[in-house]
């Protein structure tokens, strides 16, 4: 018999769902929202990624990327810290996700021992804990506000 797994008992429901699918039902209403659940941009895809989308889909670039993204990107990111912030980031240290959750997949995966512990901001995005809790870490939440701009500080962190 299928039995889920116990961790899941410690994964709480994901509403970002159902809140967005309300808020959309009252703009179709009429009513005026501004959307914060799920972290994408309020405006449409600026015309020159659009079009540059548009062009690799036409030039057949539809395949698998290589596993830690294409290396032009990655140059160009390793580029960007040294101009911007000085720093030598070798490409070859840098990995393109698709998204900041795929990312902390990784990075979990890499550095979650089972129970190790994890400081995480409180409020935070939600799945951060679970995807944590998924690789058996366990999260510990610093509470911030608006007097810390929702950002941990040194006392925090004592």
């Amino acid at each position: 018999m299928y039995r889920p797994a116990q961790r899941l008992a410690d994964i709480s429901p994901f509403h970002v769902v159902e809140l967005m699918t309300r808020a959309r039902q009252l703009e179709a209403e009429g009513r005026d929202i501004i959307h914060m659940e799920i972290g994408e941009p309020d405006f449409p895809t600026p015309a020159p990624i659009a079009n540059a989308a548009v062009n690799a889909i036409k030039e057949g670039k539809t395949a698998y990327t290589p596993a830690l993204g294409l290396p032009e990107l990655r140059e160009t990111i390793s580029g960007f810290y040294r101009q911007r912030y000085g720093l030598d980031v070798p490409a070859q240290r840098i990995a393109i996700t698709n998204g900041a959750s795929g990312a902390l997949n990784l990075a979990f995966a890499c550095l979650a021992d089972p129970g190790s512990e994890w400081l995480l901001t409180d409020p935070g995005y939600p799945c951060n804990r679970h995807i944590l809790r998924v690789f058996e870490g366990r999260p510990q939440p610093i509470p911030v506000g608006q007097a810390t701009n929702f950002q941990p500080t040194p006392a925090l962190l004592r």
